[in-house]
């Protein structure tokens, strides 16, 4: 065992040399770029890179920006724009075009803008192109090469220089210029001086010195475009690999380049890109047949991840060197779909619809490197022994050094395995059953395998005579076989019903010396004891339930898969901690068959993968620069209120503030990472506003609408395909308030609600104070409709007894003056009785008593008490009269009150004894003592007296 270990880390070994020297035996990943794509000039000219990633062309149209995501094309504002040159340096992008050169640089908005040197020195100076820029030996010193002129700027000055002889193109290598001259071949010379000669350089008289590499040891080569290279090791220059010269000088070389890995890349006019190594040898071509934009490359460019950017006559090819992918497939003559591969006597047979290819590279350099052995939809390969089988649709033939030798035409010849022990007797699965094939004197004998009839794709002799098959469409067998007699003798059939989820869809592989079935379910190995078959929890708990269509290992028992179309590399399966690497594989899962697909372990630095148009390349050893920190670069920051958009220019130094009208934005970003740009991802937060990270996207853009006023800060990350991360950018910003709900705003607000307040408290106490007067005065008008009530009630009691009083007054008047008039009645009578008596005695009797009638008709006290009566009554009545008419008789003051009472003229002669005459005659006088004309009554004037004694009385 340890010596077929040690054989087949020798024939490894031997062959990854092979593959690894001729890189021909895959080609790059290649990405196209039309003018239709980038929008601009077909021409391409000059390529680089600045420091955040972006790449810059030299177009036809102006300068190309490319971000990882979109074209962008800035223009000289000038009649021509058409650049032949560019170089990136600091914040700076260097051009030069057709006698004009300068640079572009961000402006205040972050936008680059164009800045002329043109104008730095006379105007009547003409050089045509600048073909080449390079940078100086002092910091920012940058060197525009033309024909006819250098131009050295630096420290914003441009100084001139004139070439001592007539050149056609200038290199700077090492401080000195290195110019080609078709008298002189090779000019080495700086600004002061003429340096000595180089020798051998006779050869390029006449020619055209297109390139020069400056190696790392001191080495110089030389490139002329017609295909002469000329190399100086310190001791003159002389010819280099002339073999290849030939090729070149066809082509025609228009520019080289010495890259990170110290292989030549030499762009041609003719036949596109020629990848030479160290020693010389061409390891690698591409150009439109098998890849590029175009066949005529003027420039090359190896970026940051030592991938190539080559500038076309005709577009932009962007060369996934340095990648451990590649491509075999009909762009290097294998056509049609892969299907089986394996490495047999140092040489790779390949196996596809069409079917067998053998590699076979040529030193020197020819094409092509594959030849078609047999045709045929090929679907296995097995080298056993000295023989290699090609199991195809036709049937089953055996290679051997190049000539096909038929074994069988039986149709459909799915594989082959060797009967153990048995030298020549080999079993084959096919559409219909088990087939035998035996060598029998140079002569193949088949026999046909009794007692079962299924497609037999995938087999696995685990001894002498078990076999288990399965079944894509109906499950798994196990047959016990008898290969003497040619039969099988039990069949045993294990489906849902034995353990796995279904009946279809299940794979077998023998994977570390182990049988594992993969179903629709997970990975299944088979318990012999319980004879059922159990998920496999090792590789449950590593890859899930979801379907594996392949599973192989390498010698280091790494194990690859196909899971959901999709490849996949266990490192470690028996560790604790196994590591599962799928996102490298990403670059590649859209190539992939999707028919019977698998992976072939060659060796430890090749394995293929079967794609739909060939085969993929996979180097598990290949070391690629891992990037601690892939570029990151928020191209466009905008804000809208959904009619107008404004840009806003990204700044460390000043604050974003964006009003509140325009709280609509739109983050545009992007990585410029080009190995498999199409499946960077972001991910994003925008602090403020997002609650935990978006998950991960292939979306180049964020909206944000309907943004509150506040702070926020936008932050984006960046991972490329193999899972490596950028830094995360930071942008804060803020959204100003409303002016209703600006600081000011608030200020008003709150200078209006304690103005509203105030008023509300001036008005409500107004308001309080007025219902409290209003309460008061309805208490007061209360108080004052009580006391008026009071008083109503006061006055109508006292009118009620004042006429109550009256009343009484009037009766008693009434009585006296009926007593008065009965006793003057009885008086008259007695005085004439009297006057009639005979008897003197009894006449004055009558007389005495008719005298103390009159007596009491007169009597004093009667008046006194009818007065002090008529006071109670009419208080200050009589006061006032006396006061204010002092003439008046008592008498008089009598008919006043008498006429106060209402009484008749009648009744007040019978009061005062008197006739109604005298009555009348005592009313005229009275009427002159108070000097009443004629025109006012006697009454009118005593209700008016009253009416004043009241109101005085009222007063007081």
């Amino acid at each position: 065992m340890k010596y077929q270990l040690l054989l087949i880390f020798i024939i490894s070994s031997y062959f990854n040399i092979i593959l690894a020297e001729n890189l021909t035996v895959g080609i790059p990943i290649v990405n196209t770029f039309p003018a239709t794509t980038y929008k601009a000039g077909s021409q391409n000219w000059s390529i680089t890179q600045n420091q955040n990633g972006f790449i810059y062309i030299a177009n036809n149209f102006g300068l190309l920006e490319f971000d990882g995501v979109s074209w962008k094309t800035y223009t000289l504002n000038k009649g021509n724009n058409n650049l032949k040159s560019v170089y990136a340096l600091g914040n700076r992008i260097y051009v030069g075009g057709q006698n004009e050169f300068g640079y572009f640089e961000k402006n205040e908005k972050g936008q680059l803008s164009y800045q002329s040197l043109r104008g730095t020195i006379d105007e009547n100076v003409s050089f045509d192109e600048i073909w080449n820029i390079y940078q100086g030996k002092r910091s920012n010193e940058v060197i525009f090469c033309s024909h006819k002129r250098i131009f050295v700027y630096y420290d914003g000055k441009v100084e001139t220089l004139i070439p001592p002889k007539n050149i056609r193109y200038s290199f700077y290598i090492k401080g000195d210029f290195i110019s080609s001259s078709p008298t002189v071949g090779l000019l080495n010379w700086n600004e002061k001086r003429i340096l000595p000669q180089y020798d051998g350089t006779e050869i390029l008289h006449g020619h055209i010195l297109r390139s020069i590499i400056n190696f790392p040891n001191g080495s110089l080569l030389a490139l002329s475009h017609d295909g002469k290279l000329l190399i100086n090791n310190g001791e003159g220059f002389k010819p280099w690999m002339p073999n290849i010269w030939s090729t070149f000088e066809k082509a025609k070389i228009n520019q080289a380049t010495l890259l990170k890995d110290n292989t030549i890349a030499i762009a041609t006019q003719n036949n596109g890109l020629f990848i030479l190594n160290e020693s010389g040898e061409i390891v690698l071509h591409l150009n439109k047949k098998n890849g590029l934009a175009d066949m005529t490359v003027y420039n090359i460019f190896q970026d940051q991840s030592e991938n190539l950017w080559l500038a076309h006559r005709n577009g932009l090819s962007y060369v996934e060197l340095h990648s451990p992918f590649r491509l075999i497939n009909e762009k290097i003559g294998i056509e049609g779909g892969g299907y089986a591969a394996t490495s047999f006597q140092n040489e790779l047979y390949l196996g596809t619809t069409n079917g067998v290819y053998k590699y076979s590279p040529k030193l020197p350099y020819n094409e092509p490197h594959y030849q078609r052995l047999n045709i045929g939809h090929t679907y296995n390969l097995t080298g056993i022994g000295n023989r290699l089988f090609q199991g195809q649709h036709e049937g089953l033939y055996v290679i051997n050094d190049e000539k096909i030798e038929p074994v069988s035409s039986i149709k459909g010849a799915w594989n082959v395995l060797q009967v153990n022990k048995r030298k020549d007797i080999f079993l084959r699965g096919s559409y219909d059953g088990l087939y035998i094939h035996e060598k029998v004197k140079d002569q193949w004998i088949t026999h046909k395998i009794d007692g079962f009839e299924e497609s037999s794709r995938l087999l696995a002799l685990v001894n002498d005579n078990t076999l288990w098959i399965s079944h894509g469409f109906k499950g798994v067998y196990k047959l016990t076989i008898d290969f003497d007699n040619y039969k099988v003798n039990s069949v045993q059939f294990y489906g849902k019903d034995k353990g796995f989820y279904s009946n279809v869809l299940i794979n077998l592989f023998q994977v570390n010396n182990e049988l594992l079935f993969c179903g629709e379910n997970g990975i299944f190995k088979y318990n012999a004891k319980k004879d059922v078959f159990e998920r496999d929890q090792k590789f449950t708990d590593i890859l899930g339930r979801d379907r594996v269509s392949c599973l192989v290992n390498d010698i280091h028992g790494n194990i690859y898969f196909i899971q959901n179309n999709k490849v996949g590399l266990i490192y470690d399966l028996n560790s604790d901690s196994p590591y599962v690497e799928r996102q490298l594989f990403e670059r590649i899962n859209k190539y992939i068959s999707d028919d019977l697909e698998t992976i072939i372990c060659i060796d430890p630095s090749n394995v293929l993968i079967t794609a739909k148009e060939g085969f993929i390349l996979f180097n598990p050893r290949f070391k690629r620069g891992v990037q601690k920190s892939i570029p990151l670069s928020v191209r466009n920051f905008q804000n809208t209120n959904g009619i107008e958009s404004n840009t806003i220019h990204i700044s460390d130094e000043e604050p974003i503030e964006m009003p509140y009208e325009f709280n609509d934005v739109t983050f545009s970003y992007s990585t410029p990472y080009f190995d498999g740009l199409e499946y960077n991802t972001y991910q994003t937060f925008l602090e403020g506003f997002d609650k935990i990270p978006k998950p991960w996207t292939t979306q180049n853009a964020s909206v944000y609408t309907n943004l509150k006023e506040g702070n926020y800060t936008f932050k984006v990350t960046a991972k490329n395909i193999y899972g490596e991360v950028s830094i995360q950018k930071e942008i804060p910003f803020v959204v100003l308030p409303p002016w209703y709900r600006s600081p000011f705003a608030y200020l008003f607000y709150i200078m209006m609600t304690c103005g509203f307040t105030f008023g509300i408290v001036k008005l409500s106490k107004l308001r309080y104070s007025k219902k409290w007067l209003s309460i008061v005065g309805q208490k007061e008008q209360q108080i004052v409709d009580q006391d008026d009530t009071i008083k109503q009630l006061v006055q109508e009691k006292h009118d009620q007894e004042i006429s109550f009083k009256n009343k009484e007054l009037a009766l008693s008047t009434f009585h006296l003056t009926q007593r008065n008039e009965l006793l003057s009645t009885i008086k008259n009578d007695l005085i004439k009785v009297s006057s009639k008596a005979e008897n003197v005695a009894v006449a004055k009797e009558i007389q005495h008593l008719a005298n103390r009638i009159s007596k009491d008709i007169d009597d004093e006290k009667d008046w006194a008490r009818f007065k002090d009566h008529f006071n109670l009554i009419h208080s200050d009545f009589f006061e006032y009269f006396k006061e204010n008419y002092p003439q008046l008789s008592t008498q008089e003051l009598k008919i006043c009150a008498y006429i106060k009472m209402n009484m008749s003229t009648k009744d007040i002669a019978n009061a005062l004894n008197l006739s109604v005459r005298g009555v009348e005659t005592s009313r005229y006088r009275l009427r002159k003592k108070l000097n009443l004309d004629k025109n006012t009554q006697l009454t009118d004037f005593i209700q008016k007296v009253e009416n004043e004694v009241t109101s005085h009385s009222a007063l007081n």
